[in-house]
């Protein structure tokens, strides 16, 4: 069976394809547009993933959207008249979007794919995100739990898997989300809200919770059962999408940040942070609550963890340190991207019954690069391709290594890289700095091979996926000095750990230099312009590295150079 799983209207657009339950191609429409973000239906993504399988649009058997149009034009028109006058401003361009063609998204489907309406089908929103997890696991049975901003009506979804059936328990609908309450303070300390939740978390490291009882104000436990309700006088993204807090928010902390201002970050005014590590630790309390109210219905020692907020990595640390489960799972991308390869699998799994068929131990799903060799490239042997990385690299260069197809999300694992030594000065922030101009806050990631990961740190037991699609920080063993210099504020390093068996060929580059004395770890980040997606083509490889002040580019079996 042929499955096509679409995303799209809300944030990073993207199709998966699956043939007889395996994922065989997947594609986000981002990289084809060059906006980051991309929201618009996935036509190009369609396209390439049809193209890499040979399959024709009528040959699919199934085309499945990731969430429930009508349900969701539901809740937003509520939420809209609900607030009425307040929402005066925004309730026509509502309207506008949602009678345009986001309500007729079967027709959509039509016409995009010239398909029979009979094959098209419909899931809710949190099912595509707990299947993109459940369902891509190497579990037989386990909890699941979505933490997301939005869908439909639920923003949170509570169930159990076992063997091919999700069976939803709980929901908490809108407006209480965790997802965008966050993205709300977010907002308010002057970030963009929808992409940069991430530098919020990092800002949380650099101070102290002193703020907890105010935030507390705007975010309480409801019932005994570890749910939440998000106080509504503090906030506006019930009915607008574009200023989510209120000036009840003011109000409480004080004046929000201006996006560009400088963060007070100093010993002489630690507001920004402090505010920030409260808000951080008032999400883990509410989401350590609902972990413990999961386990009660489901006692199983494996969690499936996905939704927007999942990419929260000290959230994470802190569900498998201080919550009931032993061995946690998280997909690559578990926001909207996997959310298209989470539909496709709703419907494999669950509706149409096929076994299933598929682990994920690596990120990328299918995807060739689209090559084009620029004058002055140089031919490479596949085999001395390591040797020469980690040659540049203990030499103190920055290399930038593409290969194969682009991963989802917007994190690249393996497929599009930036590296360096991890032992040289301002190793991270020399990194970001090569292809981007550095944002405060921005992290950056180690890369160590998975069999040397307890020679350098402290790993708990049951994170192996979430460390090899890094998706957790991890604290040196005493006497790592030099790791303790790639440490974030609260003394954790952000690991990916590299599998032998799923990469090789990176593997064999941080074992070379740790055999030169050195390290066996690196600087690893994303490779792509600061407010560009990540690179998709070989052209575009060459175009970010002329642009950055890179060493070298290793694009497949090809090396570009800097021109004396």
């Amino acid at each position: 069976m042929r499955i096509l799983g679409i995303s799209a209207f809300h944030r990073d657009s993207a199709a998966a394809l699956l043939v007889d339950g395996v994922p065989v191609a997947a594609a986000q429409e981002e990289h084809f547009t060059g906006k980051l973000g991309e929201w618009s239906f996935p036509r190009r993504a369609i396209r390439s993933c049809l193209d890499e399988a040979g399959v024709q649009a009528r040959d699919l058997d199934r085309i499945v959207f990731y969430e429930k149009p009508l349900r969701k034009f539901e809740r937003i028109l509520a939420m809209q008249l609900g607030a009425f006058p307040r929402s005066a401003k925004t309730f026509s361009s509502s309207m506008f979007l949602w009678l345009g063609d986001r309500l007729w998204m079967k027709n959509r489907i039509i016409e995009e794919l010239e398909v029979p309406d009979e094959r098209i089908s419909f899931v809710e929103h949190q099912r595509a995100h707990a299947a993109a997890s459940y369902f891509t696991s190497p579990f037989e049975e386990a909890a699941i739990l979505s933490i997301d901003d939005m869908g439909e009506w639920a923003t949170t979804l509570l169930a159990r898997g076992a063997g091919n059936e999700i069976e939803s328990l709980r929901e908490v609908h809108f407006p209480h989300s965790l997802g965008l309450w966050y993205s709300a303070f977010a907002q308010y300390l002057g970030f963009e809200p929808g992409a940069d939740e991430g530098l919020l978390e990092e800002l949380a490291k650099q101070g102290t919770p002193s703020s907890l009882d105010k935030v507390r104000q705007t975010l309480s436990a409801c019932g005994e059962e570890g749910g939440f309700q998000v106080h509504s006088e503090h906030f506006r993204f019930q009915h607008d999408a574009s200023r989510l807090y209120s000036q009840g928010l003011i109000d409480l902390l004080g004046p929000a940040r201006a996006p560009g201002s400088p963060i007070a970050e100093g010993p002489e005014d630690t507001r920004c942070c402090d505010l920030a590590a409260s808000v951080q630790a008032v999400l883990e309390e509410r989401v350590l609550a609902l972990a413990e109210e999961l386990h009660r219905h489901v006692p199983s020692s494996k969690l499936c963890l996905s939704g927007e907020v999942a990419r929260n990595r000290s959230l994470v640390r802190h569900l498998r340190t201080d919550g009931p489960f032993e061995q946690i799972y998280l997909p690559p991308s578990p926001g909207e991207p996997g959310a298209a390869l989470g539909a496709a699998l709703e419907y494999s799994c669950s509706i149409a019954g096929e076994p299933r068929a598929f682990t994920q131990e690596v990120a990328a799903i299918g995807g060739k690069l689209a090559a084009s060799p620029e004058d002055g490239a140089v031919s490479l042997s596949k085999a001395e391709i390591p040797t020469l990385i980690a040659a540049r690299l203990a030499k103190g260069e920055h290399v930038a290594w593409v290969r194969g197809g682009v991963e989802l999300g917007d994190r690249s694992w393996s497929a599009r890289l930036l590296l360096a030594r991890a032992d040289k000065e301002d190793a991270l922030g020399g990194l970001l700095e090569t292809v981007q101009n550095r944002v405060p806050c921005a992290p950056c990631r180690v890369a160590v091979p998975a069999a040397r990961l307890k020679d350098h740190f402290e790993v708990p037991d049951g994170v192996e996926h979430a460390l090899r699609f890094a998706h957790l920080e991890l604290k040196p063993l005493e006497g790592q000095a030099q790791l303790s210099k790639l440490a974030a504020a609260d003394g954790r390093v952000w690991v990916q750990a590299i599998d032998q068996r799923y990469d090789p060929q990176l593997c064999q580059v941080l074992e070379s230099m740790g055999a030169e004395g050195g390290l066996p770890i690196a600087a690893m980040t994303d490779f792509h312009l600061r407010g560009r997606p990540l690179v998709r083509s070989e052209a575009d490889a060459v175009e970010a590295f002329q642009r950055s002040r890179l060493d070298a580019l290793f694009v497949e079996e090809r090396l570009y150079e800097r021109k004396a």
